[in-house]
């Protein structure tokens, strides 16, 4: 179950990522929710020019020191399903993103995404 609440994560956007042997993985811009559970997924821009970007499930995740520290390695991470900017999360992006972590996925919703974006106040 996850130790932080919506309103946590919502302040969380724009902080540097750390895995939790504490190596830089990126910056988070973004989190998803799925509609009935308090599950969340966060959005992190990875790679040298930030370019990339990566969703992590944020169960576990905690703010430490201005930092988002994740309850993940740096390869499970790399290996995660990625978007391109402004790319919307279909639902096989979302099936790719629930099979990657070894989730179970909540029940299709008749192709219309399980995972809807969070609006934030502010965002990077």
């Amino acid at each position: 179950m996850d130790t932080h609440s919506v309103e946590d994560a919502r302040a969380w956007p724009g902080l540097d990522v750390f895995d939790h042997h504490g190596e830089r993985v990126g910056r988070l811009t973004a989190i998803y929710a799925e509609k009935d559970t308090v599950r969340q997924f966060g959005v992190v821009r990875t790679g040298l020019f930030g370019l990339r970007s990566v969703l992590v499930p944020l169960a576990g995740a905690f703010e430490e020191g201005g930092a988002l520290i994740l309850n993940l390695d740096k390869q499970a991470i790399k290996g995660s399903p990625h978007l391109r900017r402004d790319e919307p999360l279909a639902p096989d992006m979302e099936d790719a993103l629930y099979s990657h972590y070894g989730i179970e996925a909540p029940p299709a919703t008749g192709g219309r995404p399980r995972l809807e974006l969070l609006q934030l106040e502010h965002a990077d």
